[in-house]
């Protein structure tokens, strides 16, 4: 493996998280997922090379 995908709702805390640990956001998706209330949420997309 050489590279890692993840998704996560954009402006969370998660996201923040992710990127401090050197993931690399590329794209947002408009109401990808839904939240467990069931509202739709951006998620953003996120990349990670490994050595």
């Amino acid at each position: 493996m050489t590279l890692l995908l993840l998704d996560t709702e954009t402006g969370s805390a998660a996201e923040s998280l992710y990127a401090a640990a050197g993931w690399t956001r590329y794209g947002i998706v408009p109401g990808y997922a839904t939240d467990p209330s069931g509202v739709a949420r951006d998620c953003s997309f996120l990349y990670k090379r490994l050595p």
